[in-house]
């Protein structure tokens, strides 16, 4: 493959993964590193998508107004997940991702089925004080093995009975310390492979005009169709995360 075609296909993976987190808040690592995998490994898929992440998260955890409260009240969730991101991150290097992979995907497209039955957790109350760290060490484990930050933070945080404004944000605060604590563990270990500069470039400047493009979507979404594409879009690639594992070998 030429160098030209290489970069190319590579903003357009970026592309696609920004417009989906456009419009449903997340899903650039699941999209990015889903689809640069056959091309890099995971390992290296990881690491080009970390700084694309942080950029579009950054832009993500300080836009809306809503930072310092959501911070006061999620702070349980967001130290635990960024602390066991780092740890499960360190041993990432030295095992098999398969299996791991193929769980995630088959967790995040039953996580999506329930979704579209309008099935959902309830409003945790009083019990916040300890399922928010409880989801936060989870979900940094399961991101620090596979690179990807949906389970169970996305279900937990819908829990939260926030507005579609705070959702995202809230969202974006955690993708921002998780991924940030994954480039710190890549740093720590010397995993971030050669000419990996240019290509989260690349993945930045795509990934920033498909967040465009997908909040331009959300913003003529009904309550009603944003849940269904944000589902239906968690369906697709659960479905492809676990598909691509299974065959893997």
């Amino acid at each position: 493959m030429e160098a030209t075609e290489f970069y190319l296909i590579t903003g357009v993976i970026f592309l696609l993964a920004g417009t989906v987190k456009g419009i449903v808040g997340f899903g650039l690592p699941l999209v990015s590193i889903t689809l640069l995998t056959p091309l890099h490994g995971l390992v290296d898929a990881i690491a080009v998508m970390l700084l694309p992440a942080v950029v579009t998260n950054f832009w993500q955890a300080v836009s809306g107004g809503g930072l310092i409260a959501l911070w006061k009240r999620l702070w349980p969730l967001y130290l635990p997940g960024a602390v066991s991101t780092v740890m499960a991150a360190s041993v990432l290097v030295q095992v098999d991702a398969q299996w791991p992979t193929a769980l995630l995907g088959c967790v995040i497209l039953a996580y999506s089925i329930g979704g579209l039955a309008a099935w959902q957790l309830p409003e945790p109350g009083r019990r916040e004080t300890w399922l928010s760290p409880v989801t936060g060490v989870i979900t940094g484990v399961i991101t620090g093995l596979t690179g990807v930050l949906v389970f169970p933070l996305a279900a937990y945080v819908q829990a939260l009975n926030l507005d579609r404004r705070m959702l995202f944000q809230a969202m974006g605060i955690y993708l921002l310390l998780a991924n940030v604590a994954l480039a710190a563990a890549f740093g720590w270990q010397d995993a971030f492979p050669e000419g990996v500069t240019h290509l989260a470039l690349i993945g930045v400047v795509a990934g920033l005009i498909g967040m465009v493009l997908g909040q331009r979507v959300q913003a003529h979404l009904s309550a009603q169709q944003f849940k269904r594409v944000f589902f239906c879009s968690l369906a697709v690639v659960g479905a492809y995360i676990f598909l691509r594992a299974l065959l893997s070998n």
